[in-house]
């Protein structure tokens, strides 16, 4: 009997090791509940919810909020200045005046709503310079509902948890998550739902490695919530981002056929964008290219513009042209090696080599101004000239 009690002893501590000293459970959120959900959505006689409104943060309302939340999904992640609000969220759009730039100390990784939502920037800028996401800013008056190069025959994500617009017509805006968004589960047409969950299901907190489908095996520990991507997340979700100190981002060697390969960052933006990326649709693996490629890596040829990647920098990464790799790498580093090779160091065109995920004070939610870009000028290696090195005359 006693050699029973220790054996089950034993178990019971095993299991509470693998659960919560083993890395299998741990959570991203953490701290007292009430600082995200209500349980009577009153306090004082007030409503407790938070909401986000043209531009605005309303507080003290009484709207309820799926899974008792205290605050809507943009309201979470909307604040005044810096990477976080009063919350603790990283702010994806910010309230008050325009961001300074794009990246470094401005915007996170995504860059910013701020340039196409309604009530800030939309009215100087407009619909070209991010997303319309429901919610932030109205549906694109050119492009209405269907994002451009959306492919009808796009298959599920690696995660099978349905595919975006569940394969036919959109009718409908674009959201944060779910059938019709980019983070959460295809699955559900609500947001909330579609993300339910993930925030405390996010194994690796908020420096994940994210390496294997073992990994990114649910949305909570997928790279930035993005079903079944790899990546390396930066802890300040890249906000005061170094050459050393950044996201990394996976790719893959050379563009596959219609959705072959389904963790690669590029991939991600595929799901909507699916005809300006596969290879039967972009020109193949190779030049001449009807599209630009991603998830190609690039060449090492001696003397070739490519193998001199970010000349004007000593050839390490780019912060304005950054490349994926390979393998995702446990830290991120500076060291970028142009040698044909898809590894951890490795050099791999992706979307977010030139474009910004949320929106950027560029058109295309560009990463540069483009149109500044002139070919033999001799001015600066930027931008396109990162990696099109000889095309700069200098």
């Amino acid at each position: 009997m006693k050699k029973k009690k220790l054996l089950l002893g034993f178990a019971i501590g095993m299991t509470l090791f693998l659960l919560w000293g083993g890395g299998i459970c741990y959570a991203a959120i953490s701290g007292v509940c009430s600082n995200c959900h209500t349980m009577h959505n009153s306090q004082g006689g007030d409503g407790e919810v938070e909401t986000y409104s043209g531009g605005s943060l309303l507080t003290q309302q009484t709207t309820p909020q799926n899974q008792l939340l205290k605050a809507s999904c943009i309201a979470c992640h909307a604040g005044s200045s810096g990477a976080t609000n009063d919350h603790g969220a990283p702010i994806v759009v910010h309230t008050g005046s325009a961001p300074g730039g794009q990246g470094a100390s401005y915007t996170l990784a995504g860059g910013d709503f701020w340039w196409v939502a309604t009530g800030l920037g939309y009215a100087t800028h407009g619909d070209a310079y991010g997303h319309n996401v429901a919610g932030i800013s109205a549906v694109d008056a050119t492009l209405t509902e269907t994002p451009p190069g959306f492919d009808t025959g796009a298959t599920p994500g690696i995660l099978g948890d349905g595919s975006i617009a569940n394969g036919g017509s959109w009718g409908t805006q674009l959201t944060c998550a779910g059938m019709y968004g980019c983070h959460g589960s295809h699955a559900y047409t609500d947001a909330d739902t579609a993300i339910a969950g993930a925030h405390h299901g996010n194994t690796g907190g908020t420096s994940a490695q994210v390496s294997s489908a073992a990994i990114a095996s649910s949305v909570g520990a997928s790279y930035r919530f993005l079903g079944g991507i790899w990546g390396l997340e930066n802890s300040n979700w890249n906000f005061g981002e170094t050459i050393a100190n950044h996201n990394e981002y996976y790719g893959i060697a050379a563009p596959s056929a219609t959705y072959g390969i389904k963790n690669t960052i590029s991939y991600s933006c595929a799901q909507c964008h699916g005809t300006f990326h596969d290879s039967d649709t972009i020109g193949g693996t190779s030049s001449p290219w009807t599209r630009h490629p991603t998830d190609l890596v690039l060449p090492n040829t001696t003397g070739k513009e490519y193998s001199d990647y970010n000349p004007d920098a000593a050839n390490v990464y780019s912060l304005v042209a950054p490349v994926a790799r390979g393998a995702v790498p446990a830290l991120s580093s500076s060291t970028v090696q142009v040698d044909g090779i898809a590894d951890a160091d490795g050099a791999i065109v992706m979307c977010l080599s030139c474009h910004r995920a949320h929106g950027s004070p560029e058109p295309d939610l560009l990463r540069w101004t483009y149109s500044g870009i002139q070919a033999g000028s001799g001015i600066t290696d930027t931008g396109c000239f990162i990696c099109h090195t000889t095309k700069n005359a200098d």
